[in-house]
């Protein structure tokens, strides 16, 4: 099996039709290769391979090849954090518990350099962080999002993977030394109030995610937004898939849905519908058979989840200087950050910090 390596020294893996044909229990003839979303991924490399096997028929006419990222500040970030050791194990171990997912794995390595080798779903539409969903895209995925967080709803199954940390989040601790250049660029337009929670929400960052350790966990996603989505169905009826699972945790489940609503969703969209999409994610939950979580609990853990996503927009405002970007992915960033600080605004989100007495 061949890898590569780019100028930095980062191993991938590179596609080459003898191993393509070896995990796929056939002989590959002819292969196309074709790099997918150069100007869009953070910590992957990507390719849609198209296949001639012989026999005919006896492998996909396309399938896709994800390894991982050439940056290499990524690439640092994402082995620290084992994250395709996660997508790895969540593939393998405990979507197949789920009728229906997608994509299918053909084949998986979470050795380095890690990869899948999965089912090719690009003729479905992918969504776009910086345009954001809309309401119907917003309430599909939480509803799909729903049943998994039903499925492994406090399963002791999830305890025994090693491979699984627990209430780890990339965004959940940022460096101090962000917080005051975070301010001088970002203050005024996030304004005095959210400020304020911001500020309130990194000085008592154990104490909340002490409070996110002592809820109901699940199996979560992590990394929740619409970059990690694909859409079938039309635009009134989407149905959506779940991809990219290499955040993946177990911890409280509505921190997917405020990584979501409060960084994927535009105000416009979720103006006045908040209420609802929980209403929507809770009703599923329960119909999925979860019991003895009140939607009043998950209303409030929802402003506990709001609170420790807002620290995203510390994290990531530091990405312009750190890494080597694009136009679209600073686009990306700075509406996420003022979607998560009029988030907590929505929610009141204020209330649910561990000690509230300045807001009260």
């Amino acid at each position: 099996m061949e890898t590569t390596a780019n100028q930095g020294g980062v191993q991938i893996k590179n596609p080459e039709r003898g191993w393509i044909g070896e995990v796929l229990g056939t002989t590959i003839q002819d292969m196309e290769v074709m790099p997918l979303g150069a100007a869009r991924g953070f910590q992957s490399t990507t390719w849609k391979l198209q296949l001639k096997s012989d026999p005919p028929g006896s492998a996909p006419k396309t399938v896709i090849l994800k390894s991982e990222t050439t940056n290499e500040e990524f690439n640092e970030l994402t082995r620290l954090a084992n994250s395709y050791v996660r997508e790895v194990g969540v593939y393998k171990h405990l979507i197949p518990r789920i009728k229906n997912h997608q994509p299918v794995v053909y084949a998986c390595d979470a050795s380095q350099p890690c990869w899948l080798l999965i089912e090719d779903l690009t003729h479905l539409r992918p969504g776009d962080q910086v345009v954001g969903l809309t309401r119907q895209e917003t309430r599909d995925t939480v509803q799909r999002m729903a049943a998994l967080h039903a499925e492994f709803w406090m399963d002791p199954h999830l305890e025994q993977q090693d491979w699984l940390p627990a209430h780890n989040f990339w965004f959940a601790q940022p460096d101090t030394e962000l917080v005051e250049p975070f301010f001088q660029t970002y203050g005024v337009r996030l304004g005095e109030s959210v400020s304020k929670i911001c500020r309130a929400v990194i000085e008592q960052g154990e104490a909340i995610n002490t409070a996110i350790s002592e809820r109901p966990w699940t199996l979560i996603h992590g990394d929740l937004r619409a970059d990690n989505l694909l859409f079938g169905g039309t635009s009134e009826s989407p149905a959506a898939t779940i991809i990219d699972w290499s955040w993946a945790s177990r911890s409280m489940a509505v921190i997917d849905l405020a990584f979501l609503i409060g960084g994927s969703t535009p105000i416009p969209q979720r103006r006045g519908y908040l209420d609802e999409l929980l209403v929507t994610w809770h009703d599923e939950l329960v119909s999925q058979g979860v019991r003895d979580y009140p939607l009043a609990d998950a209303r409030r853990d929802l402003q506990l989840a709001a609170l420790r996503a807002l620290t995203t927009s510390v994290t990531v405002s530091s990405f312009d200087q750190k890494l080597d970007i694009n136009i679209r992915s600073s686009l990306l960033w700075d509406q996420a950050i003022q979607r998560h600080g009029a988030f907590v605004e929505e929610l009141e989100a204020w209330q649910a910090l561990p000690d509230p007495s300045l807001f009260s």
